[in-house]
């Protein structure tokens, strides 16, 4: 440093160097840090907040889904126990009961029933619903047979008389 400063003294000739450029000084805005870290900590608040209410929301329907299947498996119990009470009620011994005290019924009585082979008067002029019976006349060949068997063999048959037409 000494030399140096020696040779200012005898130097003539002096370099100009060029000024250095002068920054222009922005002004910068800048966020104080309390003010950052109070932002961060009220972010962070409210998105606690909001964590704390989806999960509190999702208790809440969880509770109800619980409540929901109960109600499901009531009501499933509900309609197992109908439909045994439905079955129950078509048995027919369950309609033959219903039948006989609620609506009177009672057994059929053995009865015999006892058709003649008389011809109907019609005195009255009007003609009548039922052929008369005349044996032989109009009768077919099967008709004449079937007549004879029967009055051979009485089985207990029965003959309805044939409508006029």
């Amino acid at each position: 440093m000494t030399a140096a400063r020696k040779l200012e003294q005898y130097s003539y000739y002096t370099e100009e160097t060029p000024a250095p450029r002068q920054r222009r000084s922005v002004k910068r805005n800048r966020i104080p840090v309390t003010v950052k870290i109070c932002l961060v900590a009220a972010c962070c608040v409210v998105v606690g907040i909001l964590y704390l209410q989806l999960q509190v929301t999702s208790y809440y329907l969880s509770m109800e889904l619980v409540q929901l299947q109960e109600q499901v498996n009531t009501m499933q119990q509900r309609n197992d126990h109908i439909m045994l009470s439905l079955e129950s009620q078509r048995s027919l011994k369950q309609v033959e009961q219903i039948a006989r005290t609620e609506l009177g019924m009672v057994d059929p009585v053995n009865t015999s029933t006892l058709v003649l082979n008389l011809p109907l008067n019609t005195s009255d002029g009007v003609e009548s619903r039922w052929v008369e019976y005349q044996s032989g006349e109009g009768e077919g060949v099967l008709a004449t047979l079937l007549s004879w068997v029967n009055r051979v063999l009485p089985i207990g048959g029965v003959e309805a008389g044939t409508l006029q037409r």
